[in-house]
């Protein structure tokens, strides 16, 4: 199926009178791209880790923009007339100074068609998951790659763990799942209990099955996560892992030797209280999700909360925290 992806160039101080003009046409669903969301956001959430920081260089330094679509059919003319007369209406306004006594700036305004096919489409994130090393044994790839065609990127003997991310976070690519997996890999016995908080596509809790791992619990709050965990966890045939719908801990009843938490600071900060229910005693607690300018704040809660330091790992921008309850 093919549709029309009608996208308007606007300025920032454009986007108010051009939606304001497509509502006037009949148009009141569109998408809008405007950089200043994402530095009102870093403003007001930036201690919650809200955005990592490649993300809000990508959304902070887009250009202004809104995006109207509409399904390739008899109604599609009246769209593409409809946006139209929107910015024709617009850009008249401005060029009589209703938007002040000089022509303000409202961006070129210039609207461009473009038809769509949701078959080339639907499937091109897939394009940008590439297989990547998870820990210090194992690959994390995609179903859909095949490894023959990387075999001189990887070391012979690892393992490959298929992880098909669907609608949830957490494909090994991003650098807080390799630092907690770094630590996993570095601070599980054989036989261990673990409990993945934040499991999302249950990567962490694969590994964790894999490293030797006697029973494995992987929770998380997001319906899609969950159902990709489970799945994932099937196509790489491991039957000792659980995974569960729940709010970090809150009604969870599961008593571990390792807690890994690939969460943001925030998260983190607000689980570390509750895990002495959660770690047996000389049990090692692994989080990650921590921006490096909020190490030393995770740091001081697990002092508080009886953790002593066993290890800091970086990557990038981002750390990983081993802790042992005491």
């Amino acid at each position: 199926m093919k549709y029309y992806e009608i996208k308007i160039e606007v300025s920032e101080i454009g986007i108010e009178p051009m939606l304001g003009a497509l509502i006037c046409e009949g148009i009141d669903t569109a998408e809008v791209n405007d950089p200043a969301d994402a530095l009102f956001m870093n403003d007001q959430l930036g201690d919650t880790d809200y955005l990592a920081p490649e993300d809000f260089e990508k959304e902070s330094s887009k250009a202004p923009s809104i995006i109207v679509y509409t399904a390739d059919d008899r109604a599609a003319d009246g769209t593409v007339d409809a946006v139209n007369k929107a910015v024709n209406a617009v850009r008249k306004n401005a060029e009589n100074g209703f938007f002040g006594t000089t022509a303000a700036d409202l961006g070129s305004l210039k609207a461009t068609v473009r038809v769509r096919d949701d078959e080339e489409w639907k499937d091109r994130w897939k394009e940008f998951l590439k297989p990547v090393n998870i820990g210090y044994s194992y690959i994390a790839a995609p179903p859909w790659i095949d490894m023959t065609d990387y075999l001189q990127e990887f070391e012979s003997d690892r393992e490959v763990i298929r992880i098909n991310p669907g609608m949830a976070f957490g494909t090994g690519l991003h650098e807080t799942t390799s630092l907690s997996a770094d630590l996993l890999e570095s601070y599980i016995d054989e036989g261990d209990k673990v409990l993945d908080v934040g499991c999302g596509t249950g990567i962490l809790s694969i590994l964790a099955s894999k490293l030797g791992a006697s029973e494995v619990l992987g929770i998380d709050i997001d319906e899609e996560a969950v159902a990709a965990s489970i799945e994932n966890c099937k196509s790489n045939d491991v039957h000792n892992v659980d995974i569960k719908k729940a709010d970090l801990t809150a009604g969870v009843d599961f008593k571990a030797d390792i807690v890994v938490a690939n969460l943001l600071t925030n998260l983190v900060v607000r689980l570390t209280g509750d895990i002495r229910n959660h770690l047996n005693c000389g049990g090692r607690y692994i989080m990650s999700g921590i921006l490096t300018t909020q190490q030393n704040k995770v740091i001081a809660v697990l002092k508080e909360n009886g953790f002593e330091m066993l290890a800091v790992a970086e990557l990038g921008e981002w750390c990983a925290i081993a802790a042992e309850l005491i």
